[in-house]
Formats: structure tokens, sequence, C-alpha cells
């Protein structure tokens, strides 16, 4: 099952010599991220910035146990890095890395299953867990530390709900951005069930999709529970003009996608936040009416 990383956590870099890496990992060092080992197929490389550098993920598994890792490395490579990662059973597998083909990007999912890890990505900002650990390409700086878990599938709504969240003096306790790309490892589910157990998150934001079957997915697994934390999503798309198709005969078309999935999340007690400026002021009303709630209980 999906944990979220904290301080502890060791980390380790696959290409971490590369061009792309040279950056993050020095922002990852920077806020604290425990990198216990990178791997590099220069044969020259035995350290960088102080972290000891592997030809092979089974030799750097071996010597230094990593729970992640962190994929750096061309499109056309990733497929070849993340089989190797996942056959060394490293438990949770972030690639940040943009382009990679469809084709390999199946072939990772299939590979995840088989091995049983958890794939984020590819073209995912990562993970960060606030003030403890940075895994990918996620800007942790702009992230106060706070009681609200997001999971999102895209980046710049991201960074908008989190400057939203700071207006209103609330914070993130950790946030997983898992990738907009039509086909991506994972879905909402891993991530959602992993914030139900954090004690130190009070309430989920969702930013979602108008496509696709994640929430849908994220609705059956939530039928199967009596009771969740407060919940609240907000999916981009309301002001797309859908494009008018010919009925079936005998078919009412009443809403689109986007409506019906909103409404099936409301079914299963999610809060769907209509428009992109009321994130912030919706999630602390969430916050203030759990806090009523507990207090009105004792």
């Amino acid at each position: 099952m999906f944990k979220f990383p904290n301080k502890s956590t060791p980390v380790l870099y696959q290409g971490i010599t590369s061009s792309s890496a040279a950056i993050h990992i020095e922002k990852a060092i920077l806020y604290g991220t425990n990198i216990v080992a990178g791997v590099s197929k220069d044969k020259s490389v035995t350290m960088f910035q102080n972290i000891p550098v592997f030809q092979t993920v089974k030799e750097a598994v071996r010597k230094t146990k990593p729970q992640m890792s962190v994929i750096f490395s061309s499109p056309q490579r990733v497929l070849q890095d993340f089989e190797e990662a996942a056959k060394a059973h490293i438990p949770v597998i972030v690639c940040p890395v943009n382009h990679v083909p469809y084709q390999d990007v199946l072939k990772m999912k299939q590979l995840a299953q088989k091995y049983k890890v958890q794939l984020v990505g590819p073209s995912a900002p990562g993970i960060v867990t606030v003030g403890e650990c940075l895994a990918g390409t996620v800007p942790a700086h702009l992230f106060p530390k706070g009681s609200v878990g997001i999971v999102s599938r895209s980046s710049s709504l991201t960074y908008e709900a989190v400057q939203q969240l700071s207006k209103v003096n609330l914070g993130v306790s950790s946030c997983a951005a898992i990738g907009s790309a039509a086909i991506i490892g994972s879905s909402l589910v891993p991530f959602v069930e992993a914030f139900l157990k954090d004690t130190k998150t009070n309430v989920i934001l969702l930013i979602g999709k108008a496509s696709g079957e994640f929430e849908y997915e994220l609705i059956d697994y939530l039928k199967k529970k009596k009771n969740h934390k407060k919940i609240a999503v907000y999916i981009p798309g309301q002001h797309i003009v859908r494009e008018e198709k010919t009925p079936v005969i005998g078919v009412k078309v009443e809403e689109n996608a986007l409506q019906l999935k909103e409404k099936a999340l409301e079914k299963v007690g999610i809060t769907v936040i209509h428009s992109a400026t009321e994130i912030g002021s919706q999630v602390l009303k969430m916050l203030l009416a759990e806090n009523e709630e507990k207090y009105e209980s004792k």
C-alpha cells in the first residue's frame, strides 16, 4: 500500500548525472530529502554531490535499500529504467519525464502491476511531503505546511490551489501531482487511501479531469467506506462547449459527462467546487464545519 514519504524515507535518483536532473536534485537535497544513492551508466562517476552513484539499480538497492526512486532519463530510456527499478521491488517509482511513448507507458503499467510497485507518472511533477521530502519537480518552496492533502491531475491548478489555501491561512500536509497525460501509471485511489490513514491530513483536495475514469474508480472505492474524511474536488472544464451529437433513438441526452461525474462524486459525500476561484474558501469552509462537528460531539 502506498505511503507518503517522510524525512527518513531513503530515495534513489536514476539518471542522477543527467542535465535534466541536476537542478531538481539540488533542490531536493536543500529541501532535506534523504537521497541515499544515484544510478548512472557513466562508469567514471562514483559520487555526485556527496551521493554514492552505482551503475545498476540492483547494486544500489543491495547497498542502500531505497524505498522510493525518481527517474530522470530520456523519454526513450524511461521504460528500461523503470523496469530495472520495478524488478528491484522499489515500492514507489516517480517519473517526471515528459513525452514517454504511450506504448511504453502501457508496458510500465503492466510491470507495475506485475511487481506490485506504485508508479507515479510519467509526466508527473511528483510528490512532496511538506517540510520533509521532495521527489520530483514539484516547487516545494510554494507549499506552506498544514493539514490539506492534495491529489492533482494538473500542475498549474495545484499551484493556484496552494496559493489560495495560503491566503486563507491553510497549508498542505502532502501533495501527489500524478500527471495530466492521457495515460499515466496511477489512479487517484492509492493516494486518497493514504490520506485517509494519514493523521496529519484533515481534509483532502482533488483536482481531477473531465475525461477519464479515475474519479469513478474513486467513487467505487469510497462506496465501500462507511465514513471517510472530508473530500473536495475541482474538475476544470465547466465552460467547454459540449459537442452536439445526434442521440440514439430512445436515449434521452440530459447532461454532459462532466456534470454526470460531479453528481456521482456528490453521492458519495464529496464536495464539488464549481469555480477555480473558490478552491481556498471552500476548503476553509469544510475545515471549519469539521471542527464545529467535533466540538459539538464532545
